[in-house]
């Protein structure tokens, strides 16, 4: 995992330095080239903190409904592992954003200059670095893949069509997708490694 992560760091780099606006300015050209596909890119809403919000209280109200049932199992510490790990996952890349205030593709293109950081910017516009969507779903992924390997695959799937969606319609350069993904496994990652101390009795009949 080392491995991965650090590959995953030379690859933002590299993409940072390298790949970014070239890729940001053909997605845009490409956007441009068709008002309506430009005027869907630009619509989409924003709700991920909807979804952190309904996914955070549906796991803690399942972990409850379970542990006062007596049942301990690892549906249960799937429930609590996801519950805590997704609102991490949030606030950490809403801090990260703040800090490096980086213009997401819009903004870039907007200012007509070279991409570069507005440290502690909170303007609109300035806060893509990391992807907030790839950091809270690829969380999301590494701990239900770790819980049901069986759906490792899928997973997979649907993180590289996330980071292939927000580079497309221009929501976020290639950097940015790859430092959400890893800091989302980051967070999974070491929040799994923290032992369970709820106490509560496992019941194996359970699953």
């Amino acid at each position: 995992m080392l491995a991965v992560l650090t590959l995953t760091a030379l690859l933002t780099a590299l993409s940072y330095l390298y790949l970014d606006t070239g890729i940001a300015m053909s997605v845009y050209r490409l956007l441009n080239s068709s008002d309506r596909m430009l005027q869907v890119a630009t619509a989409i809403p924003d709700l991920l903190l909807h979804v952190v919000v309904a996914i955070t209280v549906f796991c803690w109200s399942g972990y409850l409904f379970m542990i006062r049932r007596g049942i301990r199992n690892r549906h249960t510490r799937f429930l609590k592992t996801c519950g805590t790990v997704v609102p991490i996952a949030f606030f950490a890349k809403t801090v990260l954003q703040y800090v490096f205030g980086r213009p997401d593709p819009y903004a870039w293109i907007l200012e007509h200059a070279a991409p570069r950081l507005h440290w502690l910017s909170p303007a609109g516009g300035y806060g893509c670095f990391p992807s907030g969507h790839m950091t809270v779903f690829t969380a999301l992924m590494t701990v239900l893949s770790s819980y049901y390997p069986r759906y490792r695959r899928v997973c997979l799937g649907l993180l590289f069509l996330l980071a292939l969606a927000l580079i497309a319609t221009d929501h976020h350069f290639l950097s940015d997708v790859l430092a959400g993904a890893a800091l989302g496994a980051v967070i999974a990652l070491v929040f799994e490694k923290i032992p369970d101390n709820s106490g509560v009795r496992e019941n194996p009949q359970a699953g």
